[in-house]
């Protein structure tokens, strides 16, 4: 009962891009599949969120990182004025509680 524990988690044999026959590599153009393996800041999901096989995970965090080099992903999702609007909030609410 013990090892069951330490027993490794088996690795998907075939995940959604094996099902449809296509190389993560060859969709780093399309802007909506990326950016379901990313997170809302922008960085790559862990294979555990993504449930892809480790070869595509690689695939896909390359074509991640392809598309964000070129310039057809924003490296950051969410706009960075929102970003800073947001933390503005943050901060203030954090002044006002410590004051």
């Amino acid at each position: 009962m013990e090892m069951i524990k330490w027993k490794r988690r088996n690795r998907p044999d075939k995940d959604a891009f094996d099902a449809l026959g296509k190389n993560p590599l060859d969709e780093y153009k399309n802007f909506s599949i990326m950016s379901e393996y990313m997170t809302p800041m922008g960085r790559i999901r862990h294979s555990r969120e993504t449930g892809l096989r480790p070869v595509n995970q690689r695939r896909i965090a390359k074509a991640i990182r392809r598309a964000v080099g070129i310039g057809i992903m924003p490296s950051v999702h969410r706009h960075p004025e929102l970003l800073e609007m947001e933390m503005n909030r943050r901060a203030d609410g954090w002044n006002r509680r410590n004051l």
